[in-house]
């Protein structure tokens, strides 16, 4: 049977449109490589505006304490979010020679698995291949989905911390011409940065209201990427796997996805908690350990292992 993910592989590579499409994903390769470092950019202004401002004001609202656990959380989520954003831009798609019956990648000239697909932007051939993600500027796969899980959701816990702690924040600045109250305009007891931040005309109350709309932008939709993929792992599917699973539901209501081996072993083979890897040390803080890929584990587990 051709599922729609080979289907739509085979109309991109036809004599028509291939040109067009080469075209495009070379552009599209370079917009990538623009969007990491814009990437890179709100960050810094995230960090900025969160520790430069927004923690500082709001000692006019909130707890020393409960400041203090904002600033603890929000430094270890940023080690985390820019960890793993790094691993996932970075580690390189894992390529598995395919068997004489398998599919013949006409681009690659080789080969590949079934869980194998070809990436026309990344111009290579991808094991456990999920989406490209323009984002990183490469695909998603079993190389690196473990990292891009966690950067997009340690980016949702740290964009729900920014809208919940910097709301009265916001409010002031949202509402700073009507009711006096700014960030320039208080005595605060710790802001080592207020006098540079409040030396640049305009800017604190700009960068208050752009980040804190944009960290409540990225909850919602980084959020929902989040859940997603969230639903995605607990099936033991990436996103291709579950287009094709939905080709063979169509065929045959029975049909059963063989990947899936219930729902904490799903969790396990994604997170890579074997060999004694715990939750905490393995997810929790970074760490740089391969994934598990239980259909391919003794021909890949030295590639796997190699990968840090």
């Amino acid at each position: 049977m051709t599922s729609t993910c080979d289907k739509i592989e085979n109309f991109l590579d036809g004599p028509f449109i291939s040109s067009y499409v080469n075209v495009i994903n070379k552009y599209i390769r370079g917009l990538g490589n623009i969007l990491v470092v814009v990437v890179y950019c709100i960050t810094i202004l995230l960090v900025i505006t969160s520790f430069g401002i927004i923690l500082p004001y709001e000692q006019w609202y909130q707890s020393p304490l409960l400041l203090l656990f904002y600033s603890i959380i929000g430094v270890f989520l940023f080690i985390n979010i820019m960890y793993h954003y790094y691993k996932a831009r970075t580690i390189s798609p894992i390529y598995v020679p395919g068997k004489d019956q398998d599919r013949w990648c006409f681009k690659c000239e080789h080969r590949k698995t079934i869980r194998t697909h070809h990436c026309g932007i990344c111009q290579k051939c991808v094991l456990g291949m999920d989406h490209h993600c323009i984002w990183i500027n490469q695909c998603v796969g079993s190389h690196n989905h473990r990292h891009f899980f966690l950067f997009i959701a340690n980016l949702t816990v740290a964009t729900f911390i920014i809208t919940i702690a910097g709301y009265h924040t916001a409010y002031d600045h949202f509402f700073e011409y009507s009711n006096g109250k700014s960030f320039c305009s208080a005595f605060l007891d710790y802001a080592p940065l207020q006098s540079w931040i409040c030396s640049i005309d305009g800017f604190s109350r700009n960068a208050v209201i752009f980040s804190y709309l944009l960290a409540a932008l990225l909850m919602l939709l980084v959020g929902f990427l989040t859940g997603w993929n969230m639903f995605l792992i607990s099936k033991g599917f990436t996103y291709i796997d579950y287009l094709q699973h939905s080709d063979h539901l169509a065929l045959n209501p029975s049909y059963r996805n063989p990947l899936h081996q219930g729902f904490v072993r799903n969790w396990r083979n994604f997170l890579g908690l074997r060999r004694n890897r715990s939750f905490f040390r393995h997810v929790i803080l970074p760490s740089s350990h391969p994934a598990f890929l239980p259909e391919e584990e003794e021909k890949t587990g030295l590639l796997m292992d190699e990968i840090v």
